[in-house]
């Protein structure tokens, strides 16, 4: 067999190996399809409250209503026995502070929810106004009047000037189309539920926050109450915390990807909710961990 004889004979057999490895591949696609259609929220309902289900849940309604109860009753710390993670109180603080990482997650379901229908009336708003709460108050702001957008003081409160004058210009050579009552119901039903989880939010925040100085009074006076009731809720709790390595604390709260077609130069790696609080974040580049002297 001549040497051209021998290169055909395994370009033949190469050939045969891919056709084989092929037809495996095509046996296994359905499985790998089937595992992403589970993955990816079905934005197709007619209703938010199809694919946003924690507002109405149970669990929501019992720990809102047990932090109600709390608020209204200042805790001393002479009635603690023993370690504080003992009280009551102290696991309807851990609860309180896992249902804030709950509603972020449910915003942003209910955010993309409004993002896939209103890019049918406004489809350039998206990369105008990046910030989830800030598209959803725009979103509710304007509805079908995109003429809203000139002279609007609620939409003031929202955005800047100059995005509001962007986003004016956009609105005006837009080719979107304009949005029936139903579907301008089922969004205004959408921004409605994002704002009041939004406010049950910062609701948590400020009743973990006044109970820091309780559960953990050294954390709350190094980097602040607000500071270490954050930190606190990420890491799951305080005990979680006081065995969390130092170098894993700086991370908590860190932003871990941004927005596509923005710049990352702007978002500084490896900072978390102690790199912006007070106590670090006034301090010179050394401090914050960038640079190398003080001018």
């Amino acid at each position: 067999m001549s040497l051209a004889d021998e290169l055909l004979a395994d370009l033949e057999e190469a050939a045969e190996e891919e056709e084989g490895g092929s037809y495996g591949e095509e046996e296994e696609e359905p499985a790998i399809e089937d595992v992403q259609e589970e993955t990816q929220l079905d934005l197709s309902g007619d209703s938010v409250k199809s694919i946003a289900k924690l507002w109405d849940s149970k669990m929501f309604a019992e720990i809102m209503m047990k932090i109600e109860e709390y608020i209204s009753k200042q805790a001393k710390a002479s009635e603690v026995m023993g370690p504080v993670e003992a009280a009551p109180e102290y696991r309807v603080i851990v609860d309180a502070n896992n249902l804030t990482v709950e509603i972020e997650n449910e915003l942003n379901i209910i955010h993309k929810f409004i993002r896939d229908k209103y890019s049918k009336r406004f489809p350039e708003l998206e990369s105008l106004v990046p910030n989830a709460l800030d598209y959803i108050r725009t979103v509710k702001e304007l509805g079908n009047s995109l003429d809203k957008c000139k002279n609007n003081e609620n939409l003031q409160q929202i955005l800047t000037n100059a995005t509001i004058m962007v986003v004016s210009v956009t609105a005006s050579t837009t080719q979107g189309q304009q949005l029936s009552e139903e579907e301008l119901e089922r969004l205004e039903e959408a921004c409605d539920m994002a704002l009041e989880l939004n406010a049950s939010k910062h609701r948590i925040y400020e009743y973990v926050e006044s109970r820091m100085s309780f559960i953990a009074p050294n954390l709350s006076i190094i980097i602040g109450a607000s500071t270490a009731a954050k930190i606190m809720g990420v890491a799951g709790g305080l005990t979680n915390l006081s065995k969390m390595p130092a170098c894993n604390i700086m991370l908590l709260g860190a932003q871990r990807k941004t927005l596509s077609g923005f710049s990352s130069t702007s978002v500084l790696p490896h900072t978390g909710y102690i790199y912006h609080s007070d106590i670090v974040h006034p301090g010179c580049p050394p401090l914050q961990g960038h640079g190398d002297h003080c001018v």
